[in-house]
């Protein structure tokens, strides 16, 4: 069973090596030609991921990768996932453009293996069950799963403790 978890953003502002990660991917999304793109809030997104700790990180749906990227300059070990071949080529060439080297895979993250400590996903309404019963299924007992829900809505999501069900009465 999964339940959110409030976090509590950074106030630090994005480095200029994040502020230019941004602008260069904001200035190629006219070249995305995928349907199923939608971009982040970027500004939003660093904020929260540099309130938690470090460690490995996986973007399941990278799209242009930038999420990814601004984990690494976090200091995550970053990794995405885009199961768009042409979309994830062009992230790996935004990355590679800005000096960065996380690796972005091709293909399913409902199939694909990846152990991290965050997930980030901006997956849409109709994967969100698919979406969380994977992570329950493959992520470690105390990683987090951060869920995009909105320009404005970031939620957090671990793992609960079941509880019993009482019945009383009978």
């Amino acid at each position: 069973m999964l339940v959110e978890q409030r976090l509590a953003p950074s106030d630090r502002p994005m480095s200029q090596a994040a502020q230019e990660l941004v602008k260069e991917g904001r200035s190629r999304f006219e070249t995305v030609d995928c349907f199923e793109f939608v971009p982040s809030n970027y500004e939003m997104v660093w904020s929260l991921l540099d309130a938690l700790p470090r460690g490995r990180f996986c973007e399941w749906g990278s799209g242009l990768g930038i999420v990814t990227g601004l984990a690494e300059i976090l200091g995550f070990d970053a990794h995405g996932i885009e199961i768009d071949a042409e979309l994830a080529l062009a992230a790996r060439r935004l990355l590679a453009d800005v000096g960065l080297s996380s690796q972005i895979e091709t293909g399913d993250f409902l199939t694909i293996q990846f152990e991290a400590d965050i997930y980030f996903v901006y997956c849409w309404w109709s994967k969100v069950r698919d979406t969380e019963s994977r992570f329950s299924a493959v992520a470690p007992a105390d990683a987090k799963l951060l869920v995009y829900h909105g320009q404005s809505d970031i939620r957090c999501k671990v793992r609960g403790e079941e509880r019993p069900t009482t019945v009383t009465g009978l």
